[in-house]
């Protein structure tokens, strides 16, 4: 039977850190980025969007790493949107348009979730599972559906935690998604 320590493990290992280094790492790949662009990139898409949930967790020791707590994500999402704005705007100046379109992506993404966190929790995991899963297959990647397999286990994880409800968990997850289709827009 899984128990929650599993729940917790889960939780670690499929996070926005974790899956933002994966896909800096198969993008540069993909994209065959030069050196200086990987860590342009490594930069804007993990560092500058984590940095702030870390800062405040260990060293202002407000609380832990995923930000529990509704009211204080709130400005803890501002330098990941203008990260992900910045990335998406010099990776298109680049001509690397899928670095780009999941720069925007990731944007939107963010930007709903920091709206949405005014008023209501929301999974930002579920967001970064299923945003990366949706983006990949729709810019023609499909072997990005495997990690499907990921998004009921995590859901189940989060809910276990007790870190969201089961609709928090489904609405981060249809974040994600819808986000993904902004892709079309551009």
């Amino acid at each position: 039977m899984l128990d929650e320590r599993t729940a917790h493990i889960v939780s670690a290992v499929v996070s926005f850190p974790v899956i933002s280094i994966v896909e800096v790492a198969v993008l540069s790949a993909v994209e065959n980025l030069p050196y200086s662009l990987i860590l342009v990139f490594f930069a804007l898409h993990v560092v500058a969007p984590f940095a702030p949930p870390l800062i405040y967790s260990k060293v202002l020791k407000k609380g832990d790493i995923f930000v529990s707590r509704r009211e204080d994500r709130i400005p803890l999402f501002i330098p990941g949107l203008l990260a992900y704005l910045a990335a998406a705007v010099f990776f298109k100046w680049k001509g690397y348009m899928v670095v780009a379109g999941l720069e925007l992506v990731s944007f939107v993404s963010t930007f709903i979730l920091f709206i949405v966190s005014f008023k209501w929790k929301i999974s930002i995991h579920m967001t970064s599972l299923t945003l990366p899963i949706s983006y990949f297959t729709l810019v023609g990647y499909p072997q990005a559906l495997i990690f499907s397999l990921l998004v009921p286990l995590l859901g189940w994880a989060r809910v276990k935690v007790k870190a969201h409800t089961p609709l928090q968990v489904l609405a981060g997850s249809i974040v994600g998604i819808l986000a993904s289709l902004t892709i079309f827009v551009t």
